[in-house]
């Protein structure tokens, strides 16, 4: 693990890497912005009904995705009902999601470099979808791989989705690099053989990702994009449908138990976190790309 954006082990992983794999909530935006993850996670504990005893860790918790986990330890019909009005509910809070500043920079910098870009998510691949679409990077992402089921337990860190992934792009594990701001993207990476690298968008958010072993760690998606600037691959390989979509590829059965859910216990709704940081060609800088969501300044080069 690096202590640095600049130091060798993110350049080692950028020049082996040749499809980059990006969660949504966090390195993509911070889909909670303005509909706040515990209004979430309230909505959804009303459908346990007014009588129901929820442990005291359901009853805090600001997280939605541990509301729909335990509601999968009740029964399927109450995870389907709790999983099918999460997705309404993402789908609401894509309207005032906040990009995550450089985003946009690194969906180009591999475009110019020659490699994919797809997206590995926990949430619904309604919402994913969506938002690109909104944020006009729906044709330029090849690739979602996203939550369209009710069993909690086929999300990360399961490393069933990543897998899916790769699978779907016709890689090597090897040659993939997810980026991820949680310990269960790490982990999801490392049990799929992919390459990781924590983004680490909060303060205690470096320590955590680097001990769940992440390969190298990001303060800015800024550090990212110079990198893959700097490392071109053969655009030749890695030419990808637009659109493909969870909902084409086989759905396999996770093989593994069923895996722990929550993201880093403070990791991101209200205190457990979130989302954040920011930035595009004048004298000593490296390109100058918009990147929608009106954010950043320009970006240094890599020394």
């Amino acid at each position: 693990m690096t202590g640095s954006p600049h130091g060798t082990d993110l350049d080692t992983i950028v020049s082996r890497t040749r499809h980059l794999l990006l969660d949504f909530d966090g390195p993509i935006c911070s889909i909670y912005a303005g509909l706040p993850a515990a209004t979430v996670a309230e909505r959804l504990r009303k459908l346990f009904g007014d009588h129901a005893q929820l442990p005291d860790e359901i009853t805090r918790t600001a997280d939605p995705l541990e509301v729909f986990a335990y509601a999968a330890t009740v029964s399927e019909d109450l995870a389907t009902r709790v999983e099918t009005a999460m997705t309404d509910q993402e789908l609401a809070a894509v309207a005032t999601a906040a990009p995550t500043p450089y985003v946009h920079e690194v969906v180009t910098a591999c475009q110019n470099s020659g490699r994919s870009v797809a997206v590995v998510s926990n949430n619904s691949a309604a919402a994913v979808h969506s938002y690109l679409a909104r944020h006009g990077l729906d044709d330029r992402i090849g690739l979602v791989v996203a939550r369209t089921n009710h069993d909690p337990a086929l999300l990360k860190p399961n490393p069933h989705l990543v897998a899916e992934a790769v699978n779907a792009l016709n890689a090597e594990p090897g040659e993939c690099t997810l980026v991820g701001d949680s310990v269960s993207d790490i982990e999801g990476a490392r049990l799929a053989n992919v390459q990781s690298i924590g983004y680490a968008n909060k303060a205690g958010k470096r320590e955590r990702l680097g001990s769940a072993g992440a390969g190298a760690i990001i303060n800015s998606l800024a550090d990212l994009a110079l990198r893959l600037r700097a490392r071109v691959v053969d655009p030749e390989l890695l030419q990808l449908p637009p659109r493909i979509s969870r909902a084409h590829l086989r759905r396999a059965r996770p093989t593994s138990p069923r895996p722990r859910l929550a993201k880093d216990a403070q990791d991101e709704h209200g205190e457990r976190e979130r989302p954040g940081s920011s930035a595009p060609r004048r004298p000593g800088v490296v390109g100058t790309l918009a990147a929608g969501g009106g954010q950043p300044g320009p970006l240094p080069l890599a020394r």
